[in-house]
């Protein structure tokens, strides 16, 4: 099924949060907590449109103060940040693993523990059970 994406701007309104569509012009609604918009912001514009929910995805975008912009952005960039080291992790790991390294060599060239290796685990799953053997080169 095919889905269309719509944005729910949300601003604070005394106790209840006023939600706009700005993909179609005039549909609003309030919800009393923020974690309703997602469901009834579909809601309104299924019975508006005359499509089924299922079909519709909404980005919930609340007005929210500096602070918790801020601390987004952060949460944001460390989750790339870490996305980015699992990969370069997982990345070294065959590397080493193709050059025939030895697993404690490499854990010590990582800073990893064991249970560490094996989280990035090689394709092959033979680095952990090689213990301090040399690294497969097959993991990759």
């Amino acid at each position: 099924m095919e889905t269309t994406t719509y944005t729910a701007l949300c601003e604070r309104a005394g106790r209840w949060w006023t939600i706009n569509v700005p993909q179609i012009e005039g549909l609003t609604a309030q919800v009393r907590s923020l974690d309703q918009a997602e469901v009834m912001t579909r809601k309104i514009i299924a019975r508006h449109l005359g499509i089924a929910p299922e079909g519709i995805k909404v980005d919930v975008l609340p007005d929210a103060p500096v602070p918790v912009a801020r601390a987004l952005q952060a949460r944001h960039a460390a989750r790339q940040a870490a996305e980015a080291a699992a990969k370069a992790t997982r990345e070294a790991i065959e590397a080493l693993a193709r050059d025939g390294y030895p697993f404690h060599d490499a854990a010590t060239m990582l800073s990893l523990s064991r249970g560490e290796i094996e989280h990035y685990g090689p394709p092959s799953g033979e680095i952990a059970a090689r213990g301090s053997g040399s690294m497969p080169a097959s993991a990759g």
